[in-house]
Protein backbone atom coordinates (compact mmCIF):
# COMPACT_ATOMS: atom_id res chain seq x y z
CA UNK A 1 0.00 0.00 0.00
CA UNK A 2 1.35 3.16 -0.91
CA UNK A 3 1.84 6.59 1.07
CA UNK A 4 -1.19 8.14 -0.61
CA UNK A 5 -3.31 5.61 -0.21
CA UNK A 6 -2.57 5.10 3.93
CA UNK A 7 -3.30 9.02 3.95
CA UNK A 8 -6.25 8.98 2.40
CA UNK A 9 -7.49 5.92 4.75
CA UNK A 10 -6.61 7.66 7.69
CA UNK A 11 -8.54 10.89 6.85
CA UNK A 12 -11.36 8.69 6.06
CA UNK A 13 -11.20 7.24 9.30
CA UNK A 14 -10.96 10.71 10.86
CA UNK A 15 -13.49 12.15 9.07
CA UNK A 16 -15.87 8.93 10.45
CA UNK A 17 -14.75 9.50 14.17
CA UNK A 18 -15.42 12.97 13.94
CA UNK A 19 -19.10 12.28 12.52
CA UNK A 20 -19.45 9.95 14.98
CA UNK A 21 -18.64 12.19 17.75
CA UNK A 22 -20.62 15.09 16.65
CA UNK A 23 -23.55 13.19 16.27
CA UNK A 24 -22.86 11.49 19.76
CA UNK A 25 -22.48 14.76 21.68
CA UNK A 26 -26.06 15.96 19.59
CA UNK A 27 -27.50 13.17 21.06
CA UNK A 28 -26.21 13.52 24.53
CA UNK A 29 -27.61 17.79 24.21
CA UNK A 30 -30.59 16.45 23.00
CA UNK A 31 -31.42 14.76 26.30
CA UNK A 32 -30.76 17.19 28.54
CA UNK A 33 -33.78 19.33 29.15
CA UNK A 34 -34.03 22.83 29.99
CA UNK A 35 -36.45 23.73 32.44
CA UNK A 36 -38.25 26.49 34.56
CA UNK A 37 -37.41 26.05 38.37
CA UNK A 38 -38.31 27.21 41.58
CA UNK A 39 -38.23 26.32 45.38
CA UNK A 40 -40.12 25.15 47.85
CA UNK A 41 -40.10 27.48 51.11
CA UNK A 42 -41.40 28.44 54.25
CA UNK A 43 -44.11 30.65 55.02
CA UNK A 44 -47.78 31.67 55.37
CA UNK A 45 -50.06 29.82 53.25
CA UNK A 46 -53.58 31.19 53.17
CA UNK A 47 -57.17 29.60 51.60
CA UNK A 48 -59.43 31.56 50.51
CA UNK A 49 -63.22 31.41 48.48
CA UNK A 50 -63.61 34.08 46.27
CA UNK A 51 -67.37 34.81 45.37
CA UNK A 52 -69.38 37.91 44.44
CA UNK A 53 -71.77 39.70 46.84
CA UNK A 54 -74.61 41.83 46.67
CA UNK A 55 -74.73 45.35 48.66
CA UNK A 56 -77.61 45.87 50.72
CA UNK A 57 -79.04 48.21 53.50
CA UNK A 58 -78.41 46.93 56.41
CA UNK A 59 -81.68 47.52 57.77
CA UNK A 60 -84.97 47.60 55.60
CA UNK A 61 -88.78 48.16 56.13
CA UNK A 62 -90.74 47.02 54.14
CA UNK A 63 -95.15 48.73 54.80
CA UNK A 64 -97.93 46.90 53.83
CA UNK A 65 -101.08 48.91 53.99
CA UNK A 66 -104.89 47.81 52.63
CA UNK A 67 -107.67 51.00 51.90
CA UNK A 68 -108.19 53.98 50.62
CA UNK A 69 -104.78 56.44 50.68
CA UNK A 70 -105.94 59.30 52.63
CA UNK A 71 -102.31 61.17 52.72
CA UNK A 72 -98.79 60.05 51.06
CA UNK A 73 -96.13 61.67 53.16
CA UNK A 74 -92.85 60.65 51.47
CA UNK A 75 -91.59 60.26 48.14
CA UNK A 76 -88.30 58.52 46.58
CA UNK A 77 -85.10 59.51 48.22
CA UNK A 78 -86.82 60.76 51.22
CA UNK A 79 -84.64 61.44 54.30
CA UNK A 80 -86.90 60.10 57.57
CA UNK A 81 -86.16 59.72 61.09
CA UNK A 82 -87.74 57.04 63.45
CA UNK A 83 -91.51 57.38 63.95
CA UNK A 84 -91.80 59.73 60.82
CA UNK A 85 -95.48 59.37 59.59
CA UNK A 86 -95.01 57.58 55.84
CA UNK A 87 -98.86 57.32 55.02
CA UNK A 88 -102.33 58.07 56.28
CA UNK A 89 -105.38 56.01 54.93
CA UNK A 90 -108.83 57.08 55.16
CA UNK A 91 -109.82 55.04 58.00
CA UNK A 92 -107.22 56.51 59.89
CA UNK A 93 -104.74 53.93 60.05
CA UNK A 94 -101.19 55.28 59.68
CA UNK A 95 -97.85 54.15 59.07
CA UNK A 96 -94.39 55.30 60.11
CA UNK A 97 -90.87 54.44 59.97
CA UNK A 98 -89.18 51.75 62.77
CA UNK A 99 -85.70 53.80 62.08
CA UNK A 100 -84.01 56.96 60.61
CA UNK A 101 -83.91 56.23 56.80
CA UNK A 102 -84.33 56.85 53.46
CA UNK A 103 -86.95 56.12 50.90
CA UNK A 104 -86.31 54.07 48.20
CA UNK A 105 -89.68 52.84 46.64
CA UNK A 106 -92.95 54.14 46.63
CA UNK A 107 -95.74 52.02 44.83
CA UNK A 108 -99.19 53.72 45.98
CA UNK A 109 -100.44 57.00 45.17
CA UNK A 110 -102.87 58.97 47.04
CA UNK A 111 -106.59 58.58 46.51
CA UNK A 112 -106.21 55.17 45.28
CA UNK A 113 -106.41 52.28 46.94
CA UNK A 114 -103.73 50.25 48.55
CA UNK A 115 -103.15 46.72 47.23
CA UNK A 116 -99.51 45.96 48.69
CA UNK A 117 -101.05 43.46 51.14
CA UNK A 118 -102.43 41.62 48.25
CA UNK A 119 -99.79 41.40 45.52
CA UNK A 120 -96.75 41.12 47.86
CA UNK A 121 -95.23 44.14 46.84
CA UNK A 122 -94.19 46.86 49.56
CA UNK A 123 -96.36 50.06 49.03
CA UNK A 124 -93.27 51.92 50.63
CA UNK A 125 -89.47 50.49 51.49
CA UNK A 126 -87.54 52.79 53.99
CA UNK A 127 -83.40 51.44 53.87
CA UNK A 128 -80.85 52.53 56.14
CA UNK A 129 -78.23 53.49 53.43
CA UNK A 130 -75.49 54.72 56.19
CA UNK A 131 -74.87 51.10 57.24
CA UNK A 132 -74.22 48.31 54.01
CA UNK A 133 -73.52 44.68 54.69
CA UNK A 134 -72.74 42.57 51.75
CA UNK A 135 -75.26 39.79 50.96
CA UNK A 136 -74.18 36.46 49.68
CA UNK A 137 -75.04 33.69 48.05
CA UNK A 138 -73.12 29.99 48.98
CA UNK A 139 -72.70 27.04 46.73
CA UNK A 140 -73.29 23.41 48.01
CA UNK A 141 -69.60 22.64 48.05
CA UNK A 142 -68.98 26.43 49.55
CA UNK A 143 -71.27 26.31 51.89
CA UNK A 144 -68.78 23.58 54.76
CA UNK A 145 -65.99 25.51 54.28
CA UNK A 146 -67.85 28.72 55.46
CA UNK A 147 -68.22 29.76 59.07
CA UNK A 148 -69.23 32.77 61.10
CA UNK A 149 -66.73 34.54 62.35
CA UNK A 150 -64.04 34.03 59.21
CA UNK A 151 -62.24 37.21 57.89
CA UNK A 152 -63.43 38.95 54.82
CA UNK A 153 -61.54 40.96 52.34
CA UNK A 154 -64.03 43.14 49.66
CA UNK A 155 -63.34 44.67 46.60
CA UNK A 156 -64.18 47.68 44.65
CA UNK A 157 -62.40 48.53 42.14
CA UNK A 158 -58.86 50.03 43.59
CA UNK A 159 -60.95 49.78 47.08
CA UNK A 160 -60.51 47.22 49.74
CA UNK A 161 -62.58 46.66 52.74
CA UNK A 162 -62.16 44.17 55.75
CA UNK A 163 -65.26 42.29 56.82
CA UNK A 164 -66.29 39.69 58.47
CA UNK A 165 -68.96 36.53 57.98
CA UNK A 166 -71.34 37.77 60.28
CA UNK A 167 -74.59 35.46 59.33
CA UNK A 168 -75.53 32.25 57.69
CA UNK A 169 -78.89 31.15 57.31
CA UNK A 170 -79.97 27.83 58.56
CA UNK A 171 -81.17 26.22 55.39
CA UNK A 172 -80.86 26.59 51.53
CA UNK A 173 -83.71 28.27 49.28
CA UNK A 174 -84.46 27.04 45.87
CA UNK A 175 -85.20 30.26 43.29
CA UNK A 176 -86.30 29.43 39.88
CA UNK A 177 -86.07 31.92 36.38
CA UNK A 178 -85.87 30.72 33.33
CA UNK A 179 -82.42 29.16 33.08
CA UNK A 180 -83.35 26.33 35.74
CA UNK A 181 -83.26 25.97 39.17
CA UNK A 182 -80.91 27.17 41.58
CA UNK A 183 -80.21 26.37 45.06
CA UNK A 184 -77.87 27.89 47.41
CA UNK A 185 -77.57 29.05 51.40
CA UNK A 186 -77.30 32.86 51.91
CA UNK A 187 -74.67 34.33 54.54
CA UNK A 188 -73.96 37.88 55.45
CA UNK A 189 -71.14 39.82 55.46
CA UNK A 190 -70.42 43.21 57.88
CA UNK A 191 -68.02 46.02 57.55
CA UNK A 192 -65.75 45.89 60.04
CA UNK A 193 -65.83 49.51 59.79
CA UNK A 194 -68.14 51.49 57.64
CA UNK A 195 -67.65 52.34 54.23
CA UNK A 196 -67.53 54.86 52.03
CA UNK A 197 -68.06 55.68 48.48
CA UNK A 198 -70.28 52.29 48.25
CA UNK A 199 -74.03 52.12 47.39
CA UNK A 200 -76.46 49.74 48.04
CA UNK A 201 -77.73 47.26 45.09
CA UNK A 202 -74.26 47.13 43.20
CA UNK A 203 -72.24 43.72 43.44
CA UNK A 204 -68.97 43.69 45.15
CA UNK A 205 -66.09 40.92 45.13
CA UNK A 206 -65.61 38.79 48.52
CA UNK A 207 -62.83 36.83 49.24
CA UNK A 208 -63.17 34.63 52.79
CA UNK A 209 -60.38 33.73 54.40
CA UNK A 210 -61.32 29.54 54.99
CA UNK A 211 -58.02 28.42 56.23
CA UNK A 212 -54.50 29.59 57.36
CA UNK A 213 -51.60 27.18 57.40
CA UNK A 214 -48.46 28.92 59.61
CA UNK A 215 -44.76 28.37 58.70
CA UNK A 216 -46.26 25.69 56.19
CA UNK A 217 -43.86 24.23 53.38
CA UNK A 218 -44.72 25.82 50.02
CA UNK A 219 -44.94 24.62 47.17
CA UNK A 220 -45.61 27.04 43.68
CA UNK A 221 -48.67 25.45 42.33
CA UNK A 222 -47.03 25.48 38.99
CA UNK A 223 -44.92 22.16 40.44
CA UNK A 224 -47.65 19.95 41.06
CA UNK A 225 -48.81 16.98 39.50
CA UNK A 226 -50.49 14.12 39.65
CA UNK A 227 -49.81 10.52 38.56
CA UNK A 228 -51.98 7.42 37.55
CA UNK A 229 -53.17 6.67 41.03
CA UNK A 230 -54.31 10.45 41.49
CA UNK A 231 -51.26 10.54 43.92
CA UNK A 232 -50.01 14.09 43.97
CA UNK A 233 -46.51 14.53 43.27
CA UNK A 234 -43.44 16.68 41.67
CA UNK A 235 -40.52 16.88 40.40
CA UNK A 236 -37.17 17.74 42.10
CA UNK A 237 -34.02 18.30 40.38
CA UNK A 238 -30.94 16.48 42.14
CA UNK A 239 -27.72 16.33 40.63
CA UNK A 240 -28.74 17.93 38.13
CA UNK A 241 -31.50 14.87 36.77
CA UNK A 242 -35.44 15.35 37.41
CA UNK A 243 -36.61 13.01 40.50
CA UNK A 244 -39.93 12.61 40.72
CA UNK A 245 -41.24 12.68 44.54
CA UNK A 246 -44.65 12.03 45.82
CA UNK A 247 -45.97 14.23 48.76
CA UNK A 248 -48.89 14.96 50.88
CA UNK A 249 -50.91 18.29 50.29
CA UNK A 250 -52.93 20.45 52.88
CA UNK A 251 -54.48 23.64 52.09
CA UNK A 252 -53.73 25.55 49.02
CA UNK A 253 -53.99 29.70 48.19
CA UNK A 254 -54.34 31.09 44.36
CA UNK A 255 -50.32 30.60 43.60
CA UNK A 256 -49.29 27.72 46.66
CA UNK A 257 -49.46 24.66 47.93
CA UNK A 258 -49.25 23.09 51.43
CA UNK A 259 -46.54 19.97 51.35
CA UNK A 260 -47.58 18.37 54.87
CA UNK A 261 -44.99 15.34 53.47
CA UNK A 262 -42.66 14.80 51.00
CA UNK A 263 -40.90 18.69 50.36
CA UNK A 264 -37.87 20.39 52.30
CA UNK A 265 -37.59 23.67 52.10
CA UNK A 266 -35.00 24.99 49.68
CA UNK A 267 -35.46 21.61 47.36
CA UNK A 268 -35.83 23.13 43.85
CA UNK A 269 -38.85 21.63 41.85
CA UNK A 270 -39.39 22.05 38.19
CA UNK A 271 -42.40 24.31 36.73
CA UNK A 272 -45.37 23.08 34.46
CA UNK A 273 -42.94 20.01 33.67
CA UNK A 274 -44.09 18.75 30.18
CA UNK A 275 -44.35 15.42 28.89
CA UNK A 276 -40.67 15.14 28.16
CA UNK A 277 -40.02 15.56 31.79
CA UNK A 278 -39.19 11.40 33.30
CA UNK A 279 -38.02 10.43 36.10
CA UNK A 280 -34.16 10.11 35.60
CA UNK A 281 -34.12 12.79 32.58
CA UNK A 282 -31.24 15.25 32.74
CA UNK A 283 -32.59 19.09 33.02
CA UNK A 284 -31.01 22.33 33.33
CA UNK A 285 -32.44 25.32 34.61
CA UNK A 286 -33.19 28.04 32.47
Amino acid sequence: MNTKKIIGLLAAVVVVVFIGYTVYSSSNKEETLSVRTDEATEETIVETLTTTGILEADKTQDVYGQGVVSELDVAVGDQVEEDDRLVLYQDGTAQTAHFDGTVTAVTITPDEVDLSSQTGEAAITVADLSHLKVGIQLTKSDAPIVKEGQSVTLTNGSKTFDGTVAHIDPIATTTTAQTGNTTALAATVEFDTPPEGLYAGFDIDVAITTNTAEQAISLPIEALLYNEENQPFVYTVENGKAHAQTIETGIQSDSAVEVKEGLSAGQTVILSPDEKVKNGVAVTAK
